[in-house]
């Protein structure tokens, strides 16, 4: 697929459906400007604003379960306290500030990735431990910045915490509500042209309600409680999807008892009924393979993260190391700004629009820095100032990432100024100067190292499929689809179709190197999703023939498993007829001749 210049121009300025959350907006802004006045009203300014660094814990966690979250914000508190202390250490050597922002970067890309953090991922603890290099004479108390770091977290995790006190379970609902309106949707696009996107949006959906009803869950859960209930809503949504996965491809429409049914139960989430059938871990979708299995398959050989880490490393030394020769007074910011253009993982197209978009925003926002900036507010007019502008990136980042950047722009500026800089115009030239070093350096750096492990390998994510394929049929012959190799099956089977949408979706165009063109193995991926979600329908059709009473009924014979499976290894030999019959023969047409 060429790379246009209209649509990468288009996606710009395009602004993402949803709608503004305007709670996360209060609760960053108030955490940021809130210790800003602490520190303002002991007459500390100084030290409210490094602490304001700790508060950027705020911009993480939103949509987790609490006592998932509390974890999760606590370790991130640490984990910007010990950068900026860690950044103070090397403060006295330029060198060492080097190597030690490069490996922080490192860690904290491979870190966010495993713990699924989202934005802003590994670019605010990068920009915490650079800051730390950055402060004159820092490596004498390292351990006072990290303190005050993370007194600045402890407000966060306060600020995010108090939500459980009024709705203890409000973000399993929210999650479980999100899966029924896009069930619903995807009921509703059977015999459509909108199927496709509907039922990869409810996939998305129903995984995200099991990564957090399950995967953010204790082990232990209370009998007949709210989350089991809640689990009961979500495995009945699952087999509304199956229901609509399996008209789809029997070519029926919809049972509208199906569409009622689902209707009812995003009815019920706010006050969920006793689950008619056990919700307990054992009975339920696996929510995800862990933090470990995660880190295994970022560091594994022929991963795409491999090289990504290779680069955020790269550009973090290289940024540092010309900053630093070039005499840049804020090098820090061009080593931030390096990272963040590469920490994402994005494939050319993605990195190029994240670089422009830096840039971009970055110039827009120093013309609102100056109009901020020149007023020089103080106290209670500095803290409010870093409230506002906090809570307008909690509202404009997740729109346009550009917008964002605007308003970020001068959000830093004023903490590192402390509202009021000595030069005003030369801080900001250095900030447009360093930013465009780094963005310049990220996408040199993309396009030295491996540029083409960005790209999916469409091939392989095929075979992978038709594995992990192979892995679930035996549990449709002996109905066994509830056990614990079956959920392990499933759970990796799904998590392929999500990769197998995002490799069809990834049509960017490599500048360099020789690289598998995905638009060629398009209808190949789709053929190869059809089968995947095929045959988790049938496990879930499977599952609803369970009873208390009655055992669950196989779906197909063990003779026609064996025959999916000969075929699974020899797309050759396919028969059309009966169960994945049709489908595979699909994805045996579908193949590109050039195929290997």
């Amino acid at each position: 697929m060429a790379f246009s210049w209209r649509s990468f121009a288009r996606d710009l300025v395009r602004l993402r459906e949803g709608r503004p959350d305007w709670w996360d907006a209060v609760r960053a802004g108030g955490c940021a400007g809130g210790v800003v006045l602490v520190g303002w009203s002991v007459g500390a300014v100084s030290a409210g604003l490094t602490a304001s660094i700790g508060a950027f814990t705020a911009l993480y966690g939103s949509g987790r379960p609490y006592r998932y979250r509390a974890m999760e914000l606590a370790a991130i508190a640490l984990a910007f306290a010990a950068a900026v202390a860690i950044g103070a250490l090397a403060e006295s050597s330029i060198l060492v500030s080097i190597v030690v922002v490069a490996v922080i970067a490192v860690v904290a890309t491979v870190l966010c990735q495993a713990f699924d953090t989202g934005p802003p991922g590994a670019y605010m603890f990068v920009l915490a431990g650079a800051t730390g290099t950055a402060i004159p004479g820092a490596s004498a108390e390292p351990w006072r910045l990290g303190l005050l770091v993370l007194a600045g977290g402890a407000l966060a995790w306060l600020a995010h915490m108090a939500g459980a006190l009024v709705g203890p379970r409000r973000p399993e609902k929210a999650t479980v509500a999100a899966g029924a309106a896009a069930v619903s949707a995807l009921l509703d696009a059977v015999g459509t042209d909108r199927y496709p996107d509907a039922r990869d949006r409810a996939a998305r959906a129903m995984h995200a309600c099991w990564v957090v009803l399950v995967g953010q869950q204790s082990p232990r859960l209370r009998r007949d409680g709210t989350l089991e209930r809640l689990r009961g809503l979500a495995l009945d949504l699952h087999g509304l999807l199956a229901e609509g996965l399996r008209a789809h491809d029997e070519g029926r429409p919809v049972d509208p008892a199906a569409v009622t049914r689902v209707r009812a139960l995003a009815d019920a989430v706010a006050h969920p009924p006793a689950a008619p059938h056990p919700g307990g871990p054992a009975n339920v979708p696996l929510g995800g393979p862990g933090v470990g299995r995660v880190v295994r398959d970022l560091l594994a050989a022929g991963s795409p993260w491999r090289a990504v880490l290779v680069r955020v490393g790269v550009a973090a030394l290289v940024a540092g190391a010309i900053g630093s020769l070039a005499g840049l007074d804020h090098a820090y910011w061009a080593v931030a700004a390096a990272v963040l253009v590469l920490c994402q993982g994005f494939g050319w197209t993605g990195t190029l629009e994240r670089a422009a978009l830096r840039l971009l925003g970055t110039w827009i926002g120093l013309v609102l820095a100056a109009a901020v900036l020149a007023l020089t507010p103080t106290g209670i007019a500095l803290a409010a100032t870093i409230a506002v502008l906090q809570g307008a990136i909690q509202l404009t980042m997740p729109r346009n990432y550009g917008l964002g950047v605007v308003v970020v722009t001068p959000t830093a500026l004023t903490i590192g100024s402390a509202g009021h800089p000595a030069d005003l115009g030369e801080l900001l030239l250095a900030r447009g100067v360093d930013t465009a070093v780094g963005v310049v350096i990220g996408v040199v750096v993309f396009l030295l190292v491996a540029p083409a492990a960005s790209r999916p390998d469409p091939p392989a994510l095929v075979a992978a499929t038709l594995r992990d394929v192979a892995r679930v049929v035996p549990h449709l012959a002996d109905a066994t689809t509830a056990s614990p190799a079956a959920r392990e099956a499933r759970r990796d089977l799904n998590a392929r179709v999500l990769a197998l949408a995002d490799a069809h979706h990834a049509g960017d165009a490599a500048p360099v190197g020789r690289t598998v063109d995905t638009t060629v193995w398009w209808p190949a991926l789709d053929a190869a999703r059809g089968v995947a979600h095929r045959t988790l329908a049938a496990c879930w059709a499977v599952d609803a023939s369970r009873s208390p009473a009655h055992p669950a009924t196989p779906w197909i014979t063990d003779e026609r498993a064996g025959a999916i499976l000969t075929a699974l290894a020899d797309l050759d030999d396919v028969d059309a007829d009966g169960f994945l019959g049709p489908e595979l023969d699909a994805l045996r047409r579908a193949l590109p001749q050039v195929a290997t």
